[in-house]
């Protein structure tokens, strides 16, 4: 608890009289607080003592019922206990006399109290089991020992006997005595507090200072008494209190115990190897930290499981007390150990290393094995689930390679990259969370109880600083650094190319067109926009000329919508992965000249621009083969015939039509599904499509007919017409008419007859179970030149179609998405009118894809037509498209004039997989990656003809525009079938504007994810290039 070192109260003088009962120098101001910790302040200023304050704190934090326990009240608690407990929070004599077994029963009950409060959040897991667990970690070790010598009436009666002369025969220490007497003695005896614990640490110093000459007996009598002290304030270091409890355990604790040892001995080992050996006795220093750290996982995961669910879980609450932080003890020592494999790892050196060899490599990959996992433990909820994640990932990835270390080579340096990523990114978050959880609250607090500003602004950075989640940054951050060296990266990663030369940079926190910065911004004075977020609902073209250019403060998709609608609208855009890039950029704001960005495929640079550039800049021309398709395809798509509205149209009947009737019907998003389940009627066709149907153009002015509101949507629509075309000064009135348009809308619902008409398309009332589908927008105004409206209008996932109510609100949501403000400005910039815009609704199957893609069939960067890109992740393809989860893809560049030539670019980071939630609709879930390992690339007694079948294959169909919509389908036989023709699973995709988007369906099993075959199998890789290659060139038949 209160040790030297940390001590922030007033200075603590050895005194041979009683003197006074001290002073506090707080206030107490409680107006506009939150009822949390206003609570705490009004208990402070009534409770001037130790056990006053424990007393009041057992009041806030032994709730009624632990599975409604305030986060707030736990949040404030932790932050003033740890206050009390360094003395910012000053305790002095309340004029009574309670012995410390007070404090110790006091304890007790808050103890039990916060445990069943952390059991229940365990069991409820997510983000609650985050915050309630990083808390109560934090508040265990503020509370004293409630042992037996600590119960009882009178404890701690060694000091009196040293004060009465135990030791001193001679009597040398009759001065001292005194002053131990009435500093500590009597002090403890009558009105405890951690004050004592200061005043005995500074008698030990002057008892053993330098040139002292007290008789030794003595000083060892005092010894033993400050290590008792330490035990009551559970100040004792991990190994003194593993010592003593299994000493006291004896062999009783079984696995724990042995556990237990084990860490002692790998601690040993690593105290005898010196700190400055160097060369070959550094590899011995790496190999010991690797096994002391092992062994304190270990020892941590035993006590943990035997306090938790164990033997120990119905031991006496002391015992559970001093197991548990003997555990949180552990994590504060592998800190420690992190502490010094950083150091020799060359982390810490100025400037960081940034070559590693395999050996340092590897042991860098386990020490970040052992501090994810370290967290994992701590964590609860989602983040335990991730950084175990990282942690497999790390520990597996140490070994993956030849001879027990890392992989090598480009590829081995992109895997390393890939779970450095993960790790640091899971940190961070981590990181973030204490920040929301202790910034505001020590804030408010702070600034309440009158406790110094510095003390309050360094709380928070004290607590991410001195935590195991900070090394796993560190750790992290020089793996990055090393993988980067090794494969030429430096950090920045391009998306759109072009250069910038004077433009303004600028910060924003989203890419909101109503920011200051960008509002303000014009051709004239451009500005460059380094943000902090993005989601990938961000519209680029809404945000007018004067953007030459986007920073974005983490990774994106390549091929996702906001990477795409950048592309389109000639605006460079970068990524920035590395935070001292981002706080270059920063430093740049003030530039007068403004900067100059280079954004190329091989090389970005940022600088200040020369002083003649100032003032001017802009974007540079996108190369020719980005330009955009002819204007006359955008003109034809804007025509919507709509002598079919209201009626449900099978995707198979659309398909009959020829390509440019539907896509007048329906769209080209629906026409090219049409033509894919048309050609999976044929009998030589191999694969099945996901049924599906459509609600042709019209359909949601038939249903405005109905409902009797069509004049008035008319009316919204001639006046949202008029305030899109009236530039930015009508932003608000355009906001407003969109609302109104969109509340509108969400009242229609298609008709019975077409509701009962897909019901039927998907069997529903004939035995059927739940049949959940795709319910997605088919416009006229996307997939065009000059304005692709990637993302720009709502799908709705996983919805009954067996449930009319269900199924009409997520079609009305639908048509509701023609009209937000985005979609809008979106056309407008376009220049397309809102009175032509028509949506048709597309309803397919809900398929679950294990791995979805996105295909572009000449790479986005270069131009290049000889080379096809692709990006892939586990689960729904959303996590592509939108970059709303954090991470990188998979990412494969393959030569499309030699089948199967793959290069890849990135191995897959991101930490979460969308799928549908089977218990509600319209809903998508994050989870966990499965990180699946699909059965194509682990059977060994395939012949190589069933392998060749079971490898993905693509369909797809063309039509004669510049950009033809593709339709795709990859599949995989089941096990059961492989030497049978299918049918087969299969999963859907789309072309836009010269790239596939699509879904991979395979039966699997889990695995660690640094294990899934499109990162270890380079065969499989391979032979999923040549197939997405083979769909590609059908686009240009």
């Amino acid at each position: 608890m209160a040790l030297l070192s940390q001590w922030r109260g007033s200075k603590v003088e050895l005194k041979n009289n009683k003197g006074d009962g001290g002073r506090r120098n707080n206030h107490w101001n409680a107006n506009n607080l939150p009822a949390g910790a206003r609570s705490i302040v009004e208990a402070d200023r009534d409770a001037s003592s130790w056990r006053q304050k424990l007393q009041a704190m057992e009041k806030i934090l032994c709730f009624d019922d632990p599975g409604w326990a305030d986060v707030d009240a736990l949040g404030y608690a932790s932050v003033y206990l740890f206050w009390v407990g360094v003395g910012a929070v000053a305790c002095v004599e309340d004029g009574t006399h309670y012995r410390p077994n007070h404090h110790a029963g006091c304890a007790m009950r808050i103890y039990e109290s916060l445990e069943a409060v952390e059991r229940l959040a365990s069991d409820g897991g997510g983000r609650r089991a985050e915050e309630v667990r990083a808390l109560i970690r934090r508040l265990h070790p503020r509370l004293p020992a409630f042992t037996a010598e600590f119960m009882q009436s009178v404890p701690l009666t060694r000091i009196r006997d040293i004060a009465h002369g135990k030791g001193d025969r001679d009597g040398k220490c009759r001065e001292v005595r005194q002053e131990i007497k009435h500093t500590i003695q009597n002090k403890l005896h009558r009105c405890a507090g951690p004050e004592d614990l200061v005043a005995t640490e500074a008698m030990l110093a002057k008892l053993t200072a330098p040139g002292s000459d007290y008789p030794e007996e003595f000083v060892e009598e005092f010894r033993i008494f400050h290590r008792e002290l330490k035990d009551f304030f559970n100040a004792s270091t991990v190994t003194d209190r593993l010592d003593r409890l299994l000493v006291e355990g004896g062999g009783g604790v079984g696995d724990v115990a042995e556990a237990c040892r084990g860490f002692m001995r790998a601690k040993t080992t690593v105290d005898g190897i010196g700190h400055d050996n160097g060369g070959s006795a550094d590899v011995v220093l790496l190999a010991a930290l690797e096994g002391a750290l092992s062994a304190l996982c270990d020892a941590r995961r035993a006590i943990d499981n035997a306090v938790r669910h164990g033997e120990l879980s119905s031991a006496a609450p002391d015992q559970r007390q001093q197991w548990r932080l003997a555990e949180i003890g552990l994590e504060d020592y592998a800190f420690v150990l992190l502490s010094r494999g950083i150091n020799a790892l060359g982390a810490e050196s100025d400037p960081p290393r940034a070559v590693l060899t395999g050996v340092e490599t590897r042991a860098a990959l386990r020490f970040l094995a052992a501090a994810s996992a370290a967290t994992a433990l701590s964590a609860g909820g989602g983040g335990a689930e991730e950084f175990a994640a990282v942690a497999r990932e790390a520990g597996d990835l140490a070994i993956a390679g030849s001879d027990g270390m890392p992989p090598s080579g480009d590829e081995g340096a992109l895997r390393v990259r890939a779970v450095a990523e993960r790790a640091r990114r899971a940190a961070e978050d981590y990181c973030s969370l204490l920040s929301e959880l202790f910034d505001g609250r020590a804030a408010a607090l702070g600034g309440a109880l009158g406790i110094n500003e510095g003390t309050v602004d360094v709380f928070t950075e004290g607590q991410i600083r001195a935590s195991v989640v900070f090394q796993s940054t560190k750790l992290a951050s020089h793996l990055l650094r090393a993988a980067r060296t090794a494969t030429g990266e430096a950090g920045w990663d391009c998306l759109v190319p072009g250069e910038v030369t004077g433009a303004q940079l600028k910060c924003v926190a989203r890419l909101d067109p109503s920011d200051p910065a960008i509002a303000g911004a014009c051709a004239i004075n451009p500005v460059v926009l380094l943000v902090t977020s993005a989601d990938g609902d961000e519209e680029v073209s809404t945000l007018g000329p004067g953007v030459a250019g986007i920073l974005l403060c983490h990774a994106l998709p390549h091929l996702s919508h906001l990477a795409l609608r950048a592309r389109q609208a000639r605006v460079p855009l970068v990524a920035i992965e590395d935070p001292a890039l981002v706080q270059l950029a920063q430093s740049l704001q003030a530039s007068p000249s403004g900067v100059r960005l280079s954004a190329q495929p091989s090389n970005v640079t940022l600088e200040a621009a020369a002083k003649e550039a100032g003032g001017g800049g802009g974007g540079s021309p996108a190369p020719a083969a980005f330009a955009a398709a002819p204007a006359a395809f955008a003109a034809a798509a804007l025509f919507a015939d709509v002598s079919r509205a209201g009626k449900v149209v099978p995707l198979g009947e659309l398909g009959a039509l020829s390509w440019d009737s539907a896509v007048a019907v329906a769209g080209s998003k629906a026409s090219a599904c049409s033509r894919l389940s048309a050609i999976a009627e044929d009998a030589a066709a191999d694969f099945r499509a996901p049924p599906g149907a459509v609600l042709p153009f019209g359909s949601m002015e038939a249903a405005a007919v109905s409902a009797g509101v069509d004049r008035h949507l008319f009316s919204l629509l001639d006046a949202l017409e008029a305030a899109s075309s009236s530039g930015k000064g009508a932003a608000e009135e355009t906001a407003r008419v969109c609302g109104e348009l969109q509340d509108l809308v969400a009242t229609l619902r298609p008709s019975p007859q077409a509701l009962a008409a897909f019901s039927a398309q998907f069997s529903c009332g004939r035995g059927a179970d739940k049949v959940k589908v795709m319910v997605r927008s088919s416009g006229n105004a996307e997939d065009l030149a000059g304005l692709s409206a990637a993302g720009l209008y709502d799908s709705i996932a996983n919805v009954d179609v067996c449930q009319p109510d269900s199924l009409g609100a997520a079609v009305a949501e639908v048509w509701a998405s023609l009209y937000t403000p985005r979609a809008v400005g979106s056309r407008a910039a376009a220049g397309v009118g809102q009175r032509r815009a028509a949506m048709a609704v597309l309803v397919q199957a809900m398929l679950v894809p294990e791995v979805s893609f996105v295909l572009n069939t000449r790479h986005p960067l270069t131009g290049d037509a000889n080379v096809a890109y692709a990006e892939l992740a586990l689960g729904h393809g959303e996590t592509l498209a939108s970059g709303a989860v954090r991470g990188t893809p998979w990412r494969l560049s393959m030569d499309r004039t030699v089948p199967g030539k793959a290069t890849v670019n990135s191995f897959s980071s991101f930490a979460a997989a969308l799928v549908p939630d089977l218990n509600g609709d319209g809903l998508l879930r994050h989870i966990p990656p499965p990180c699946t390992s699909p059965s194509l690339s682990h059977s060994s007694t395939l012949s190589s003809t069933q392998r060749k079948r079971r490898c993905v294959r693509l369909v797809g169909c063309n039509h004669h525009s510049r950009y033809p919509p593709l339709s795709l389908i990859l599949s995989c036989n089941h096990p059961s079938r492989c030497s049978q023709a299918p049918p087969l699973r299969c999963a859907r995709a789309k072309l836009r504007k010269g790239g596939l988007r699509g879904g991979l369906a395979l039966r699997s099993e889990t695995v660690n994810c640094a294990s899934h075959w499109l990162t270890v199998d380079a065969k499989r890789r391979s032979e999923l290039a040549g197939r997405l290659v083979e769909a590609g060139g059908l686009i240009e038949q």
